[in-house]
């Protein structure tokens, strides 16, 4: 090869490194630094006490009779959040309800005089639901079973129902109101249609919590 195609190649290879070179990042010094950060759920834990009697099982009622249960919440030893609402959810049991004629109205009284529903059922059993004397609801439990859920702690957004490491005490008074009411043209009274009757309810107690907002460096930070 001539020296002269030897120079040119010479060159061509002295400018192509020259590229490649030129084309990546260099830099002499460099510093780094990291942060650390954390994201930490709250946690809700409502539990019932040990007062609490709202589990109950009450037959050979009538008209008239009535019972005062406790409702006893705590907010658990886990707990990291206060607590906005407790709603409480009322739902029957399938497979329990039935329709009784047990004295025979339809026949004796007239037609449907023995019929009604699981909701009439309920509907003769008032309840009132009161905390530290002072009523928070009040009502029948038909209105109860299968509806939205009752807030039972009446606070708004800004205040705590049950804040965390504290308790509650709820009293549950539950009366089977007296209806004197007969039918027409009878002596049988009304309510009659309800002997023999049974109804069976479950009830969810759920804790909510307090609305978001603004969160800061250092917020209960341990």
């Amino acid at each position: 090869m001539s020296m002269k195609k030897k120079m040119g190649t010479s060159i061509l290879a002295g400018a192509l490194g020259l590229s490649l070179i030129g084309g990546g990042t260099w830099a002499a010094f460099n510093d780094v630094e990291d942060t650390q950060n954390t994201l930490a759920n709250g946690v809700l834990d409502l539990e019932f006490g040990e007062k609490n009697t709202i589990d109950f099982e009450i037959r050979n009622l009538k008209p008239g009779d009535h019972f005062t249960k406790t409702l006893h919440l705590v907010h658990g030893d886990t707990a990291t959040l206060d607590i906005n609402q407790i709603l409480v959810s009322t739902n029957s049991v399938e497979g329990v309800w039935e329709d009784k004629d047990v004295l025979n109205l339809n026949s004796e009284v007239g037609a449907g005089s023995g019929d009604n529903s699981e909701s009439d059922f309920l509907s003769q059993f008032k309840v009132v639901v009161s905390a530290d004397g002072s009523q928070v609801w009040s009502g029948h439990l038909n209105q109860l079973v299968g509806l939205n859920p009752v807030d039972i702690t009446g606070t708004n957004d800004t205040t705590a129902g049950l804040p965390v490491g504290e308790e509650m005490e709820y009293e549950v008074y539950i009366e089977f109101e007296e209806n004197d009411d007969r039918f027409p043209n009878s002596r049988y009274f009304e309510q009659n249609k309800y002997q023999g009757e049974e109804s069976k309810f479950e009830m969810s107690f759920e804790a909510t919590q307090m609305p978001g907002e603004e969160r800061f460096n250092g917020d209960d930070a341990e």
